[in-house]
C-alpha cells in the first residue's frame, strides 16, 4: 500500500465516528412541530429534522442526536390542565343636581317670566336630584391544556338602525346588526409554579344612556404571575362633569365610570 492510499485509509477511520447518521424520535406527549424550532437550534448547521406527526427524523453526527434526545427527554413532559378564570367589574354612577325657579321679574317697563308653576297660587321653587349606580360584569372560566389557545365568548346580536337622506328630500333607513360581545382569547404555559399568559380580551355594552350606541373596551398583553393567584391585567377610570345654568335655573350632571380586569390560573391535575 502506498504512503498515500495508507494516509486516506488512516483519514476515513478518524472520520468514521462523526459520519451523520439517521435515526427516528418517537415523542409520547408533545406534537413534534410544537418542539421543532428548539430542535432546530440545538442541531443548528450541524444536521437536519423533520417533524412528522409525533416524531422526529434526524440526519446528524450521533454526538448531536444524543444531546437532542438529551433535551427531548426534559421538554416532552405530559402537558397539564388548566383552569382560566376572568374576572370582569364594572361599576357606574351618575347624579344629576340643581334647582329651578318657577316665577316671575319686572325690570324697569319689561316682565320677565321662568316658567309658570304655580300651586295654589304660588310660584314654585324645585330642587333637582337624582342618582344613578349601577354595577356588571362577572367571571368566566374556561378549561384548556397548558400551551394551548382557548376562546370563550358570550353576548347578543342587536339592530343598528340609520337615518340618510337623498338629494330630493327622501328618508331612508338601514338597519345592521352589531355583535355585543364580552369573553377572552388566551394561552397559558408553565414554569413551575409561575404562569405566563398571553390574553386578548374584550368587553362591549350597550350605553344605557345614548340608544344605538355600543361603548367597547379591548385588552391584549401578556403578564406573568403564580400559579391559582389573581392577576390585574388593566383598569379603566373615567369622569365627567357637565354644567347648565340659565335665569332662575341651574344643573350640575356627574358621572364616573370604573372597569377592573383580572385573571387566575388553577391546575386541574
Amino acid at each position: 500500500m502506498t504512503p498515500r492510499a495508507l494516509f486516506a485509509a488512516l483519514l476515513l477511520l478518524v472520520c468514521l465516528p462523526a459520519l451523520a447518521a439517521t435515526e427516528l424520535i418517537q415523542l409520547r406527549y408533545r406534537t413534534a412541530d410544537e418542539l421543532l424550532p428548539m430542535a432546530q437550534s440545538i442541531l443548528g448547521n450541524e444536521g437536519r429534522v423533520s417533524a412528522h406527526g409525533n416524531q422526529f427524523i434526524v440526519n446528524a453526527s450521533p454526538a448531536k442526536i444524543g444531546e437532542l434526545r438529551n433535551l427531548l427527554e426534559q421538554l416532552d413532559t405530559r402537558p397539564r390542565r388548566l383552569l382560566i378564570s376572568v374576572d370582569t367589574a364594572d361599576s357606574n354612577f351618575q347624579s344629576d343636581r340643581g334647582f329651578a325657579v318657577n316665577g316671575s321679574a319686572s325690570v324697569g317697563g319689561v316682565d320677565v317670566q321662568a316658567g309658570r308653576g304655580e300651586v295654589n297660587g304660588r310660584d314654585q321653587v324645585r330642587i333637582i336630584r337624582r342618582t344613578t349606580t349601577s354595577r356588571g360584569g362577572g367571571v368566566q372560566q374556561v378549561q384548556t391544556t397548558e400551551g394551548f389557545p382557548a376562546l370563550i365568548q358570550v353576548g347578543q346580536s342587536v339592530p343598528i338602525t340609520t337615518t340618510s337622506s337623498g338629494s330630493f328630500g327622501q328618508v331612508y333607513s338601514n338597519t345592521e346588526y352589531r355583535n355585543v360581545t364580552r369573553g377572552f382569547y388566551v394561552t397559558a404555559t408553565l414554569s413551575g409554579e409561575l404562569v405566563h399568559v398571553s390574553i386578548s380580551s374584550n368587553n362591549d355594552r350597550l350605553n344605557n344612556s345614548r340608544p344605538g350606541v355600543i361603548d367597547v373596551q379591548s385588552t391584549d398583553t401578556r403578564v406573568s404571575g403564580r400559579l391559582g393567584e389573581w392577576i390585574t391585567i388593566g383598569a379603566v377610570n373615567e369622569n365627567s362633569q357637565a354644567d347648565q345654568s340659565g335665569f332662575l335655573r341651574r344643573n350640575t350632571t356627574q358621572g364616573r365610570e370604573d372597569m377592573t380586569l383580572r385573571l387566575r390560573v388553577d391546575a386541574v391535575d
